[in-house]
């Protein structure tokens, strides 16, 4: 299927108005993603949200936005919790499970603060020896499933990496990565901030345990929504660290109870906005109708031409994996002499209004080429990035 970008970024205003090559940290919501939410806020409110007619249709948004990320995700709906974002997820999972003193946790370097700083705060609280691995930005899968390879031990409790690597488009061999975890008795959760709507997913092939992702970036969706994936084997092992309504199948006022055991309904704790699980729902639906596929070959050939074309600008060196199996929608790069927020900076105040994001570490540009992006607007932000270069000699 070949995607039809006219038709596509017509229903994205924000592309009218800028260069939008953002989206790993936040993607413009269409007019499809606006107009669910307001629909849904203008029913809920004038209704009454109490209704049983506006709760009963609360509940469907629910069970449709389930039913549209297991399809995403390749599960079921029975392992799907919607969340706010991807660290909520992150946290219901490091949280829920139990560690002793001595146990590991493998991470990297190249991680989101997302991914560190739960596993630094397992070390600070509960004993646990986090273990760091440090692959290049641009590293081949084999290479990087050979440092975890000799990182995972007999004593490595849970293996913490994301999927695509926020800071240089790094897609990571996680099947490979899985499979020796599983060896070793370890469990393996991913973040997925880079995923659902980036790359074509199925929870079975990428052998992760837990899968914590976004509403906002790829999907196109609004902010305050996600899901997490759970395995259905291993939801009742997982213990809520907060407490809410989903807690309980059944509770009284003199003490009994009895707890949800391998429902995944157990780590939902209070109301959530049904206007932004509206949204939500048509931005995953959307995605879906397109199909992933056809989506994940667009940006990978955008991508593709990104690379090539800044390859081709003296003092630029890119950091990204330039091919194969590697290879996102993200690409990261260093203009040679001009600090990471200053090209950033340059570029937003040109006359094309071109939005990238700077990178901390390491210390790079980073752009994202969705699928509503043109050749058109790679070009530019490689003539412009180019132009910075020169000058910079």
């Amino acid at each position: 299927m070949t995607l039809d970008a006219a038709s596509i970024r017509a229903e994205i205003p924000a592309v009218e108005k800028m260069v939008y090559l953002n989206t790993g940290w936040s993607g413009p919501s269409p007019t499809y993603v606006v107009e669910a939410i307001e629909e849904r806020l203008r029913y809920e409110s004038y209704g009454g949200p109490t209704s049983p007619e506006v709760l009963e249709s609360g509940r469907q948004i629910r069970e449709r936005s389930k039913r549209a990320v297991a399809r995403l995700f390749g599960a079921t709906p029975e392992e799907v919790l919607l969340t706010e974002n991807t660290t909520e997820g992150v946290n219901v999972v490091v949280n829920g499970l139990s560690f002793s003193p001595g146990d590991e946790v493998v991470v990297c370097d190249l991680e989101h603060p997302s991914v560190l700083l739960p596993a630094y705060s397992l070390r600070a609280t509960r004993g646990v020896e986090v273990k760091i691995v440090s692959p290049a930005p641009n590293a081949s899968g084999a290479e990087v499933a050979g440092l975890y390879g000799g990182a995972i031990g007999p004593r490595t409790r849970l293996v913490m990496l994301s999927h695509v690597q926020y800071s240089s488009g790094l897609r990571m061999p996680v099947a490979e990565i899985a499979a020796m975890a599983h060896e070793a008795g370890a469990r393996v959760l991913v973040d997925g901030a880079q995923g659902p709507g980036h790359v074509a997913l199925d929870m079975a092939e990428l052998g992760a345990d837990f899968y914590s992702s976004p509403g906002q970036k790829w999907l196109l969706g609004p902010d305050q929504t996600g899901a997490l994936f759970v395995r259905r084997e291993l939801i009742a092992g997982l213990r809520p660290a907060r407490v809410g309504f989903g807690f309980a199948e059944s509770f009284d006022q003199a003490g009994d109870l009895q707890e949800r055991g391998d429902d995944i309904e157990k780590f939902m704790v209070s109301t959530t906005s049904a206007p932004l699980r509206a949204g939500y729902l048509a931005a995953a639906e959307r995605v879906l109708d397109l199909g992933m596929e056809a989506i994940e070959a667009r940006q990978l050939a955008l991508a593709a031409r990104l690379k090539e074309r800044l390859s081709e600008a003296p003092g630029v060196r890119i950091l990204s994996p330039l091919e194969g199996p590697e290879c996102s929608g993200l690409t990261t790069f260093v203009v040679e002499g001009r600090p990471a927020a200053e090209v950033a900076a340059r570029l937003w105040d040109a006359e094309e209004k071109i939005l990238v994001r700077p990178i901390s570490f390491p210390s790079a540009v980073r752009a994202s080429t969705s699928f509503f992006n043109t050749e058109e607007e790679v070009d530019m932000l490689a003539d412009a990035v180019g132009a910075l270069s020169v000058s910079a000699q």
